[in-house]
């Protein structure tokens, strides 16, 4: 009864938001669905219906065990998991989380794995690190390898720590019937290339509207606070990460004080990555809880490797 209480609360304020704010309030929800149509629809929506051929269709078998075994005994997971591993730091948010959701779907790996899996395979891109961050928002391309390192480091880090014993992850126990002979029936085949592609579509729709809502939330936020621009720029990188890195970026700061802060921001992933990741995996209270408390541990991982690798090569220009 509590909690429908608070969200009746939280829905009421956003609704006197929009009556009272209307123009800052349709400038939030433009600039959220530009950001979805014009970025995160073109990237992740072949992603996200491929994902879910390769799952469907078990191709993740038909690679051989060797290629797989390094990243599986670095991270103690199975081989099937490794490929939510690739997926996770090549892809960016929320494709680890559906990568490991479709392959728990699947009966490919284990609740259990995929609840380790979600602690770190959820990160941004290195496209979006090397690019958007140090070309367009810093002007500074240098600064790459220290983005990269810093963020998808510390991620790898995490996984490397809290990584089971050998043989922890045991073998689902249903396995499904092997779907690998869909190729050679072209309906079935079809058929599922269907569902993969409705699902694909759902899913985007429904990150657009998350996106949309935490554009609002974070516009709504800026109005309402105190007019302190560091303040605001926190908030701004608390709720969404495009507009946050942005705020953050033209802040006049130092340059490392501002790199430090964009890799935390970055590593943390917003709070709309976090309600994107728990609607496409339906994750449950105590898996969300382990999520946000890996994200934690890994923004304080990639601000402290951020300082490293700037206090060192600092000494290294003397």
């Amino acid at each position: 009864m509590q909690k429908k209480y608070w969200i009746g609360l939280f829905t009421l304020a956003c609704f006197l938001y929009l009556l009272f704010f209307p123009e800052d309030s349709l400038a939030a929800v433009r600039d959220g669905l530009s950001l979805w149509y014009r970025s995160v629809l073109p990237v992740l929506f072949p992603f996200l219906i491929l994902s879910g051929i390769v799952t469907r269709l078990e191709l993740t078998k038909q690679i051989p065990e060797k290629l797989l075994r390094p990243v599986c005994h670095a991270f103690g997971c199975s081989c099937q998991g490794c490929f939510a591993i690739v997926s996770g730091f090549l892809c960016g948010f929320p494709m680890g989380a559906k990568m490991t959701r479709d392959l728990q779907t699947s009966h490919l790996i284990t609740g259990e794995e995929a609840d380790f899996l979600y602690g770190f395979v959820n990160n941004v891109s290195p496209a979006f690190l090397m690019s958007f961050l140090a070309r367009e928002q810093l002007h500074r391309p240098e600064y790459q390898a220290v983005f990269l390192f810093s963020v998808s480091g510390a991620a790898i880090l995490y996984g490397l720590i809290s990584r089971p014993q050998k043989g922890s992850f045991t073998q689902p126990s249903v396995t499904p019937l092997s779907k690998s002979s869909c190729a050679g029936d072209t309906s079935r085949l079809f058929s599922v290339i269907d569902d993969c592609i409705q699902d694909g579509i759902l899913a985007a729709i429904r990150l657009g509207a998350y996106i949309t809502v935490f554009s609002l939330l974070s516009s709504a936020a800026e109005n309402l606070l105190p007019d302190n621009i560091l303040l605001q720029a926190a908030v701004a990188g608390l709720f969404e990460i495009t507009n946050g890195c942005s705020a953050v970026a033209g802040l006049d700061l130092p340059l490392g004080l501002k790199v430090i802060w964009l890799c935390a921001v970055c590593a943390f992933g917003s709070l709309s990555a976090f309600a994107q990741t728990v609607s496409i995996t339906s994750m449950g209270r105590a898996s969300a809880c382990r999520y946000i408390k890996s994200r934690v541990i890994i923004t304080l991982l990639a601000s402290a490797l951020a300082f490293g690798i700037l206090f060192f090569r600092r000494l290294s220009l003397f």
